[in-house]
């Protein structure tokens, strides 16, 4: 059995349904505000991003022995829209280019600690990876039933 008991794959099954959630969205969809909220779905990608960015964190810290935690933690709704604010200049390109990155950076670190058998604790990147993307995959499907698609 894995130290991660399956983790990367539920983070995987997770991920593959997001992708799917947001191929039945036009591109012309994209930039526009009110997908989720009032994000538009390149804001989503950027947030979805910034989180995944969040649990490489997490886990490398725990591989160095350290507190998956910071202390900022605790404010970690505000640092996502900030985030999502300080690049509200990309392109929805960078974004989507932005978003695979940042996830394959956190699925190699994953890997890694899966390889030297670190023990993801449960929760530490659930509501960061998986659940997260659940929770946007209906925001995405409510979206696309509002545009008829």
């Amino acid at each position: 059995m894995h130290a991660d008991n399956g983790l990367i794959e539920r983070i995987e099954t997770h991920w593959r349904e997001l992708l799917k959630a947001l191929e039945g969205i036009p591109e012309e969809h994209w930039l526009v505000p009110g997908a989720v909220g009032d994000w538009s779905v390149k804001d989503l990608l950027v947030h979805i991003a910034y989180w995944d960015a969040d649990a490489d964190a997490r886990v490398r810290r725990i591989m160095a022995g350290k507190s998956p935690e910071l202390p900022e933690d605790s404010s970690w709704e505000v640092h996502s829209v900030e985030a999502v604010a300080q690049r509200a200049d990309w392109s929805l390109e960078r974004a989507w280019s932005n978003l695979h990155e940042t996830h394959a950076a956190m699925l190699a670190t994953l890997q890694a600690a899966r390889e030297a058998g670190t023990v993801i604790p449960p929760g530490v990147i659930d509501n960061c990876t998986y659940n997260h993307y659940a929770e946007h995959i209906a925001d995405l499907h409510a979206y696309r039933e509002r545009l008829g698609r």
